[in-house]
């Protein structure tokens, strides 16, 4: 399991392309988010890195949702993995090995109450398939609005395509520092709510929210072609908690 966000945050195309990278994602819904986010930190933080530094992942990002209370999920965690090292034998460390402070009861304890707190509303697994950061920019900034896409059935190139012919650069000064598009891999067919995400990256909240207000405008011609291959079903913004990388 190797290299697949790593795509959306520190290295271009010439680099992330060339590897068989997938993300891996986890899409949770927390009750008490305070008390999952300390676990995220003291935890599963400690884990991952143990994956990371065992060359299993390359990897390891949590990011959380930002005023998103219609949202059917809290956090969005995404393990990015090498698919040409994702079946080899790993025995990975055991809990009661890495917390020692705790007893093998304490732990099963606090495994039951994280469990119950949160729920993985779903996963999924993507690859990216086309990104761009601003001049200058050479890390991925702390805001992410993804904006969920059903392209049409049969016409995945097809929409691809203009979206990488739409997006080819980003003027230097705008508040858009970076956009990246990926698509999944696991599932696919018409029932799918969604298929495609694309990630407009912003320094700052504000920047996004100041970019989004401007006036309204109609479709140009180019827009209306594509949305003749893609319906933009939802769009969430996320905040960079935890990213730890290889």
């Amino acid at each position: 399991m190797k290299k697949l966000f790593l795509s959306l945050i520190l290295m271009f195309s010439s680099f992330v392309f060339a590897q068989n990278i997938a993300f891996d994602f986890a899409f949770v819904d927390a009750e008490d988010i305070n008390a999952y986010d300390e676990n995220l930190k003291t935890k599963f933080q400690r884990i991952n890195q143990n994956f990371i530094d065992d060359d299993q992942i390359l990897g390891w990002h949590v990011w959380k949702v930002i005023n998103g209370a219609q949202t059917p999920f809290t956090h969005l965690a995404v393990s990015i993995y090498d698919m040409d090292k994702m079946d080899d034998d790993y025995t990975p460390k055991k809990w009661t090995e890495e917390f020692t402070d705790m007893t093998e009861s304490e732990l099963r304890d606090w495994a039951e109450k994280n469990g119950e707190n949160r729920k993985i509303v779903f996963e999924t697994q993507m690859v990216n398939v086309a990104e761009v950061l601003q001049e200058g920019v050479t890390t991925y900034p702390d805001i992410a609005v993804m904006n969920l896409m059903k392209a049409k059935h049969g016409k995945y190139k097809s929409y691809e395509d203009l979206e990488m012919a739409t997006t080819k650069s980003i003027p230097k000064g705008s508040p858009r520092k970076g956009w990246s598009l990926a698509k999944r891999i696991d599932r696919i067919g018409t029932e799918m709510a969604w298929t495609h995400f694309t990630v407009d990256w912003f320094d700052k909240y504000s920047d996004f929210l100041k970019a989004a207000s401007g006036p309204s405008g109609d479709a140009d011609k180019n827009y209306e072609k594509m949305m003749s291959l893609r319906d933009l079903t939802n769009r969430v913004v996320l905040k960079k908690f935890i990213f730890l990388n290889k």
